[in-house]
C-alpha cells in the first residue's frame, strides 16, 4: 500500500472523529502533500474502495469532501 494513501487515511481518520467532514486542503495541511496531490490520491482510493467522497465543483475547479472510510480503510490503521 502507498505510504500517501496510509497518511490520507490517518488524516482523514482524525478529521471524522472530530465531526468534520475534510476537504483536499484540509487534508493536504495534516499531510506532506499538496491539494492536488491529495485530489489525485482520492480519486485512486476511490477507485481501490478505500474511501467515500463526494466531487463538488467550485468556481476555480474541483474539490473532494470525503464522507466516510470503509472497512478496508479502516483495517489499514
Amino acid at each position: 500500500m502507498k505510504p500517501e494513501y496510509i497518511a490520507i487515511i490517518k488524516a482523514v481518520d482524525k478529521f471524522l472523529k472530530q465531526g468534520e467532514e475534510p476537504d483536499t486542503s484540509m487534508i493536504a495541511k495534516q499531510t506532506n502533500l499538496t491539494s492536488q496531490q491529495v485530489y489525485d490520491f482520492i480519486a485512486e482510493m476511490e477507485q481501490q474502495q478505500l474511501l467515500i467522497a463526494f466531487e463538488i465543483d467550485m468556481c476555480c475547479g474541483e474539490d473532494y469532501i470525503v464522507k466516510e472510510l470503509t472497512e478496508k480503510a479502516k483495517q489499514m490503521l
